[in-house]
């Protein structure tokens, strides 16, 4: 009975320590560093600029995890921070992804091929339908190239015997250890859980990696499905609707499901870490809201004309204010935002592909 309740209390000191610290600490992370024992937030610096794209490395003490890999031009610089951060190729177990998209994944058969030479047993630990759409890449390839040119980089197939299929959970217990486990690490003579959620809407093969130690998550990257930050101060997110995959009814459903999560730390593919459960939990209702509201300013716009140009103008307003980053001129952002328009609109079934 006594052995119970100090377990009890110290689960309670951890848990109001946790919220101290994050109370402390900045509300998101967009530099290059470690953000807790064992994971670092990598800036790959996409399209040559800052807060475009982050990865994710986690390090144990005898293996490693990656979580996205950016495209083929960002491989030499991943080499270099891993480097830097003195993170042994070797090392790698698993490279995982968030999905199939070229500047999550579109290095991946790179980095694979470079990393096996040190560990030839390292996997691709992802769903069927991401190693399916990596290995039929030409589509979406050339879409990207029509908004971001040669910045996409370059894909080729990656051989069978690279990948551990996994099929995500969809269990989103409120219980952390009744979450579903793929493995389990070792740091600091602590057990780290990891698995891998479901989180499908803004492509079918979406999933969110997650890190369980002492009954806590202490990361989640949420990839793209709670939308994208380009603020680097407060809690407001841009919507990832992209064609030709997203889903909108699923997208919500993934949100809800996420709601039952308490999360310490939170990685965003665009971009950087929002850290503290009560951040976390404040971005995703955020998130939620804007979403409804996105989508209803859609309606209305294309119900007032029905060019996409049009709707384009009566959003811009909208996203431009939910950024400190300078994408007025920025025609990599303009991209961003006729695309998540458009992906909208095919969605409400007003464009096809």
């Amino acid at each position: 009975m006594l052995e119970g309740g100090l377990i009890i209390l110290n689960k309670i000191i951890i848990i109001l320590f946790l919220l101290f610290f994050c109370m402390v600490e900045n509300i998101i992370t967009i530099e290059t560093g470690k953000i807790n024992d064992y994971i670092y937030h990598i800036d790959a610096r996409a399209y040559g600029a800052p807060r475009m794209l982050s990865i994710f490395v986690a390090q144990f003490n005898d293996s490693s995890v990656l979580i996205d890999c950016g495209t083929s031009l960002d491989t030499k610089k991943l080499l270099r921070f891993f480097k830097k951060l003195n993170i042994d190729l070797s090392s790698f177990k698993y490279l995982t992804t968030t999905h199939h998209h070229f500047d999550h994944s579109g290095g991946l058969w790179q980095l694979y091929d470079m990393i096996k030479e040190y560990n030839p047993d390292v996997k691709i630990i992802t769903n069927n339908k991401t190693k399916e759409l990596l290995n039929d890449y030409e589509e979406h390839l050339a879409r990207g190239k029509r908004t971001y040119g040669n910045l996409t980089g370059i894909m080729k197939p990656i051989e069978e015997g690279a990948f551990k299929v996994i099929k995500a959970s969809e269990n989103f217990a409120t219980e952390p250890n009744k979450l579903n486990f793929l493995d389990s690490f070792s740091i600091n003579n602590s057990d780290v859980k990891f698995g891998i959620l479901s989180t499908p809407g803004h492509t079918p093969d979406h999933q969110s990696p997650i890190f369980v130690k002492d009954d806590l998550i202490e990361f989640i990257h949420l990839g793209e499905s709670v939308g994208t930050i380009y603020h680097s101060s407060e809690l407001v997110t841009m919507p990832t609707s992209m064609p030709t995959y997203y889903n909108h009814k699923e997208y919500m459903k993934t949100l809800e499901n996420l709601k039952n999560l308490s999360p310490i730390k939170a990685g965003f593919g665009h971009f950087g870490v929002v850290n503290g459960i009560n951040n976390v939990r404040e971005i995703l209702l955020e998130h939620e809201t804007f979403m409804k509201k996105f989508r209803e300013l859609i309606i209305k716009s294309y119900s007032e004309k029905p060019e996409t140009r049009h709707v384009l103008e009566q959003i811009m307003p909208v996203l431009l204010p939910r950024t400190d980053l300078s994408f007025e001129e920025n025609s990599i952002f303009n991209g961003i935002a006729l695309a998540i328009v458009y992906g909208m609109m095919m969605d409400l079934g007003y464009r096809k592909d």
